[in-house]
């Protein structure tokens, strides 16, 4: 009678894990992303003081920090499987203090792309595998002598695998390990460029529906 009871408790819980990612149902979550370089396209939560020292004793200190915020939405096509669209909301600012005026640059980003996931059912803790892009714009206001804007194209593309720890029956927190590769086109200044990052993102997924 016991092993009949630990059996069924375990059926249990590997039916309502299942349920959580079973086909028909939708997710919505939230997170952001710490990388191992500032980056560029402002995917990335940072905060960040360096200072310069010259030979004739100068020196200059540069501050800088962005938030980063990444909601998105999925549907599970088939059960444990997926698909939906990642947004993206950046916002930045950088200060360099110099002897005679200091340059400030506030920066705004959103943008928008596709994702999939996939879950593998295995207990309270599911592995998964993510791909993702997202397309979006960056615009930038210097504050140096006069005001001036501008607007970058940036693309990301991305993927990892991460562990959703459940918590409860509709909800999970997401830890990722994650590689990106980011790209910006400086179209007003005339160049291009690409940058590769490993980092980690954290989330909260809510499973809806059913």
């Amino acid at each position: 009678m016991k092993i009949l009871k630990i059996l069924s408790f375990f059926l249990l819980i590997s039916f309502s894990v299942h349920s959580q990612t079973e086909k028909g149902r939708m997710l919505l979550g939230a997170g952001t992303h710490f990388g191992f370089s500032n980056g560029i396209g402002m995917m990335d939560m940072y905060f960040t003081n360096t200072t310069r020292e010259f030979a004739d004793g100068t020196s200059e200190e540069r501050s800088s920090y962005n938030i980063f915020f990444a909601p998105k939405v999925g549907y599970f096509l088939t059960d444990n499987l997926a698909a939906g669209i990642d947004l993206a909301f950046g916002w930045g600012k950088t200060e360099i203090p110099l002897t005679d005026f200091s340059v400030k640059a506030n920066n705004a980003l959103f943008g928008a792309g596709p994702f999939v996931r996939y879950y593998v059912p295995k207990g309270k803790i599911l592995p998964f595998a993510e791909v993702n892009s997202i397309f979006g714009n960056q615009r930038t206001r210097t504050d140096m002598i006069g005001d001036t804007e501008g607007n970058t194209g940036i693309t990301n593309i991305g993927g990892g695998f991460g562990l959703a720890l459940l918590l409860g029956e509709r909800s999970s927190f997401d830890l990722l390990l994650n590689y990106s590769s980011n790209s910006a086109n400086f179209e007003s200044d005339g160049f291009y460029t690409r940058q590769n990052t490993f980092g980690i993102k954290f989330g909260y997924t809510i499973f809806l529906g059913k």
